[in-house]
């Protein structure tokens, strides 16, 4: 039985290195430079001990994207924790959507989106996993936070919405930063929040469909 443990304890403490690892040539060095070799000589471990855990590098993005999408809503609820009481409803949602887009290894997501796109095998096992991941997070923790709107259907439509533009806005941020545009896009996007959340007090929630059948 120790044995068993021990075993399951150094597997873990492998994937665990590789994963990291990973994170970090990936931030880096983008996916296309981020080799297994690479990632296996900054985890400290040999080729062979990755592909006992994994068949490909595409196969080791799955727990990466979910450590990564673990990391960062880690860090906005931290936030949450942070942000005053008396900020309006509108500008706290504002400000925990640009957190969770701003922390460093959100790059991370996309470049595994990027390489999604013309890496057949990548897009099976990213899209299926880390993206819903993130979206389930995101339903959950602003469910959490502001949960007199969490039947909402509406609520989370306008939400998962301007989260597009707010990946689009750090999309852009990595090449050149815009912080006049950044600034008027927040702004509209909290204009737009407080116009739906007024709606929502004053006509009630619309819960004739789950958040789950929205076609996104």
């Amino acid at each position: 039985m120790q044995t068993r443990r021990t075993q399951q304890s150094r597997r873990e403490s492998t994937i665990g290195k590789l994963v990291e690892a990973a994170i970090e040539c990936l931030m880096e060095c983008g996916y296309h430079g981020t080799s297994v070799q690479l990632i296996c000589n900054r985890a400290g471990v040999s080729q062979g001990a990755l592909f006992r855990h994994f068949a490909t590098k595409n196969e080791l993005m799955q727990p990466v994207g979910r450590k990564v999408v673990d990391d960062i809503f880690d860090s906005g609820l931290a936030l949450a924790g942070q942000l005053p009481a008396s900020m309006p409803e509108e500008e706290r949602i504002v400000a925990l959507m640009k957190a969770l887009v701003m922390t460093p290894r959100h790059i991370v997501l996309l470049e595994l989106l990027m390489a999604a796109r013309t890496t057949p095998d990548l897009r099976e096992i990213f899209l299926s996993n880390a993206s819903t991941y993130f979206r389930d997070r995101f339903v959950a923790m602003m469910a959490s936070l502001f949960p007199r709107y969490a039947i909402s259907t509406g609520f989370f439509a306008t939400l998962l919405t301007m989260m597009t533009t707010m990946h689009g806005m750090a999309l852009y941020r990595t090449l050149s930063e815009h912080p006049d545009g950044d600034k008027m896009r927040e702004q509209w996007l909290q204009n737009a929040l407080r116009s739906e959340l007024e709606r929502i007090r004053l006509e009630g929630a619309d819960s004739r469909n789950p958040v789950y059948q929205l076609p996104f």
